[in-house]
């Protein structure tokens, strides 16, 4: 008992009286380092801004200490210790309030120089009036005198009190003290702050996320013991892919901002607090509203009020709640709808009245309802994308909207529909067009051999197959050849996918030499704002790895990518996972972050190796791989990543090429597609012919001089496509294409046979 009396007595009497002075110390060192700042940049617009919301912060400080002067002078305090408690909570706070006045009368005194200063040069050049002082003045001006006000009527309040308590004992007390009234009502005039003080700013207490994911809460202090250890922050990686699953979006709806949950959560608070965070606004987000759904009591629900706050650096949104869970924004993109009938119907948009489609009559056996989106083609965000990485579009010299079509269910793809697009065209010798198709993650070019193509002045008509979105584009001729190119690009222009590079950095400043200890931060970044990311990084001491960086690589949003990790390291995790996953968004923060060890072992490459893997691939896309010595002796700037040189080959990747180029050499060889000319159907090998861009009517000529033969017309088809020489993609361009004309049975045993390194036999067939 005497222990616990002595720890309390120490408490009070010391640990809090401590916390006191060192917060009241804290806010005048703050405004006295601010104050010169507001001398010199105030009339700066933008530095304006961020001033007025360093003053309000400051200002949150305040508000906050004396709502824990509040606190503290409600709970039960021992006798022998109380007297001490309130007089330094008393004397702190009205240290605290000088301080926020001398803050505000400096911001004061600026603006009236500066607008006297206008003024004057506004009489020698121009008689018009000035205009009146602004809005952040005027609140300025009511804030301080209610300060200056209520510390007279306090300090009034107290001595009048007191004295009289005090002639009760024969005694007169004229210090400067205060009582709980006066506190709560000194606490209500802070209160009272959040809506005067500035129109950009939030007189309020800000819980920013240590991640740096950009998602703020601010919140009153009357509520900051409901708010506790709550904080915000993007979901964690590894859950990503399940919260994307959970949240209701349709097809039509595209998320354009990260996913952000309630950490400590869930939020729940009696009054509302408001959520800042930042959302990326995409070129085919324009005029668009950007709406945001949030998790609250279990339920995803669309939040009514939203307000929205953009400049060149940044664009953010912001709402108010009382409870919160998760939330993410989104714009919605709604398709118009089309009742297609077994008989033929005729649809023209009303988005773009050039776009027209036209579905034969058979294409459905009863009448549903087909989704079609007009995606403009925006020449100034190409434009942007050209400077920003100059290497992105290359083949694609101009292109149409492309028209968007879904249908749930069957349909005959054996019917024909017919869709029509605008395009403003010059037609150049050395340019081609084509028509690009696409559906469901799928990408086709063909050119005018494979489809059927019209053109009347600036509009095309072009007859497909089977239920496709479509596009029309002219190429350079040259691109024909690279039609992988054609399919990036794009896809790119229309924001089906995002050029990124993937980055890795080791954390300098969580690096542990002595102990082999480490922090490796992998991150997939937008191309187009890599290097500034790159030098935030740095400053923050994230020290990329030289020669570590991927080539630039294309990722749709949701994609997940799969990195695994081996060589002469370890995970520093309680429960190491066998893989991580990085789930892309676009604009949103794509990085997993893994602290690791060295650890040697004979029986695994001498690297710390990182390999990365799409879904359901074998082979990686990306590798880096950093020698132990860097990691354990280098300084972090200096850590290089090195190719591995697998039973000391000088190169394992060309090494690698080489054998697939002979491969396809052998895939490719008269005698193997001759075997595959076999097993062909005289249907199989026109409508294959054409895939590959053999013409109907080269087919025609070859089977007559034949004499009908189908084995050696096939044969004949398939040494046209090939020509002279065979290369891997062309193998990869045949499985494709088999796939195409629905005989996968054949494309399979392709493509196993190619990954053996030989060419086909009659057996491969039985």
């Amino acid at each position: 008992m005497v222990l616990n009396c002595i720890c309390f007595y120490r408490y009070y009497n010391k640990t809090v009286l401590d916390i006191l002075e060192l917060w009241s110390s804290c806010s005048s060192a703050t405004v006295d380092l601010m104050i010169p700042l507001v001398e010199q940049y105030w009339e700066n617009q933008s530095e304006f801004e961020h001033l007025a919301k360093k003053i309000s912060n400051t200002c949150s400080a305040c508000v906050k200490f004396t709502a824990m002067t509040v606190n503290i002078t409600e709970h039960p305090i021992p006798e022998n210790c109380g007297s001490d408690v309130k007089e330094k909570a008393t004397q702190e706070m009205n240290n605290t309030a000088d301080t926020l006045s001398r803050l505000i009368q400096a911001a004061i005194k600026t603006s009236k120089e500066e607008e006297g200063t206008k003024e004057t040069e506004q009489e020698k050049k121009d008689p018009e009036p000035v205009k009146e002082s602004t809005d952040v003045t005027a609140s300025l001006n009511n804030l301080l005198t209610q300060l200056d006000a209520l510390q007279m009527e306090l300090s009034n309040q107290y001595v009048i009190e007191k004295n009289e308590q005090n002639t009760e004992g024969g005694e007169t007390d004229d210090s400067c003290k205060n009582d709980q009234q006066a506190i709560n009502k000194l606490a209500n005039v802070y209160t009272g702050v959040v809506d005067k003080i500035c129109e950009n700013g939030k007189v309020t207490v800000c819980i920013d996320d240590p991640n740096r994911s950009d998602a703020t809460i601010y919140y009153k202090p009357d509520v900051y013991t409901e708010v506790a250890n709550c904080s915000l922050g993007s979901c964690p990686m590894r859950d990503r892919d399940t919260w994307l699953d959970e949240i209701p979006l349709t097809s039509d709806q595209v998320l354009v901002s990260d996913v952000y949950v309630v950490r400590n959560g869930p939020l729940r608070t009696s009054a509302e607090v408001e959520i800042d965070f930042t959302y990326v606004p995409l070129s085919s987000t324009k005029n668009k509203t950007i709406k945001v759904i949030a998790k609250q009591d279990g339920e995803w629900k669309e939040v009514e009020t939203v307000n929205e706050e953009s400049d060149e650096s940044s664009a953010h949104l912001s709402f108010k709640t009382k409870c919160l869970e998760a939330f993410t924004a989104y714009v919605e993109i709604l398709s118009e709808t089309c009742e297609v009938t077994p008989e033929e119907t005729t649809f023209t948009s009303e988005v773009n009245p050039d776009v027209k489609v036209i579905f034969s009559p058979g294409l459905v056996a009863e009448t549903k309802q087909i989704k079609i989106k007009v995606i403009p083609y925006d020449a100034k965000e190409v434009a942007n994308l050209k400077e920003q990485c100059p290497d992105s579009v290359r083949g694609i010299m101009a292109v149409s909207d492309a028209v968007e079509i879904r249908m749930d269910g069957e349909c005959d793809d054996t019917k024909n529909i017919s869709v029509q697009v605008s395009m403003d065209d010059e037609e150049d010798q050395d340019s081609q067009l084509v028509v690009i198709r696409f559906k469901e993650g799928k990408v086709q070019v063909l050119d005018k051999s494979q489809c059927r193509l019209k053109k009347d002045r600036n509009l095309f008509l072009v007859e497909t197959k089977g239920v496709w979105g479509i596009a029309v584009a002219r190429i350079r001729k040259i691109f024909l050849n690279m039609r992988d190119t054609v399919k990036k690009e794009f896809q790119l222009i229309f924001g089906l996918v995002q050029l990124c590079n993937i980055c890795t950095f080791i954390d300098d400043s969580q690096r542990n030499k002595e102990e082999g200890s480490f922090f490796v931060w992998i991150e997939c970044i937008d191309k187009n704002m890599i290097r500034d990311d790159v030098e935030n990084k740095e400053k923050a001491g994230l020290i990329e790895v030289k020669q570590s960086r991927s080539k630039d690589i294309t990722l749709r949003q949701k994609q997940t990518l799969i990195l695994k990790v081996d060589g002469q390291v370890k995970l520093r995790l309680a429960d190491p996972p066998d893989a991580f996953k990085i789930t892309y968004l676009i604009g949103a923060d794509n990085h997993v972050n893994i602290p690791m060890e060295v650890h040697r072992d004979q029986e695994k490459i001498p690297y710390a190796a990182f390999a990365f893997y799409e879904e359901d691939c074998a082979h990686p896309f990306h590798s880096v791989n950093i020698p132990v010595r860097d990691l354990s002796e280098l300084p972090t700037d200096e850590i290089t990543a090195k190719t591995f040189n697998k039973n000391n080959e000088s190169n394992n990747l060309r090494e690698q090429m080489k054998q697939k180029e002979e491969a396809a050499r052998k895939m490719l060889s008269h005698d193997s597609i001759m075997n595959l000319s076999r097993v062909l159907s005289e249907r199989d090998g026109r409508m294959l012919g054409v895939q590959l861009g053999v013409s109907e009517s080269w087919t025609a000529n070859a089977k007559d001089e034949c004499d009908g033969d189908i084995l050696r017309t096939n044969f004949r088809v398939l040494c046209e496509w090939r020509g002279k020489a065979a290369r891997a993609a062309m193998v990869d361009f045949l499985i494709s294409s088999l796939k195409t004309v629905g005989r996968i049975d054949l494309a399979n045993v392709v493509s196993e046979i190619y990954k053996n390194g030989r060419g086909l036999s009659k057996l491969d067939f039985d």
